[in-house]
């Protein structure tokens, strides 16, 4: 059993066996690359307080799933790997969408597999459309038009690609000014209110807390 701490080093061992590995199609080489894509998404859910570094990790599981996807025995596989990288993507909309599209792929070549069609694709269609949906609206700059999800409101801004392209910048930024600080009750606060600073002090992006956006809600 490996410890979340040696994800890291079991990922960069995985890399070291497939630098300059041919993508030949061979059992063992579909394995190699395979054992990457499952540290991507191991080191992906271990990263609660490092959200910045998911960005890198779903790129290069992307790079690797497209040639995984080819050989049918993964395409299992692939789908839960998928899922669970694609769930640990919050503030990426462009990627989390690529991610998504990727499952429904996969999804559909196992319905052709079994020559019946599956719920989860349906569902995961619907996030496609979701997202692409809202994505397409923000180019347009079209922010009063975007969807929302649930009962509270999120900042449209949030699917703007200006957002997506400085956030992850943002969050260590925002990580190196709270340092230890007590994650306790009332830290989302302080956290908001750093975290809408440094977009507007260092990437000029107005962004406004779920507090702001809903005053009603009594957040903790």
């Amino acid at each position: 059993m490996v410890k979340k701490n040696d994800y890291r080093k079991e990922l960069d061992k995985a890399r070291s066996i497939v630098t300059n590995l041919p993508r030949d199609g061979k059992a063992d080489t579909i394995n190699a690359y395979w054992e990457v894509c499952c540290g991507d998404v191991l080191v992906a859910e271990s990263c609660i307080d490092r959200v910045w570094e998911t960005t890198p990790l779903a790129k290069e599981f992307l790079d690797i799933a497209q040639y995984l996807e080819g050989y049918d025995h993964m395409l299992d596989n692939l789908n839960q790997a998928t899922k669970r990288l694609a769930d640990c993507i919050t503030e990426h909309p462009s990627l989390k969408l690529r991610l998504l599209q990727f499952r429904l792929l996969v999804l559909r070549r196992i319905e052709a597999q079994c020559g019946h069609e599956l719920g989860e694709a349906e569902d995961v269609a619907n996030r496609v459309r979701f997202y692409s949906r809202n994505i397409d609206l923000a180019d347009r700059g079209e922010l009063h038009a975007i969807e929302q999800e649930g009962m509270l409101r999120d900042d449209p801004i949030e699917w703007t690609a200006e957002y997506e392209s400085n956030i992850d910048r943002a969050e260590q930024i925002i990580a190196e000014r709270l340092g230890h600080r007590h994650r306790g009750l009332g830290f989302c606060h302080t956290y908001w209110a750093t975290k809408a600073q440094v977009l507007r002090d260092e990437f000029g992006i107005e962004w406004r807390s779920p507090a702001a956006m809903n005053p009603d809600v009594l957040f903790d």
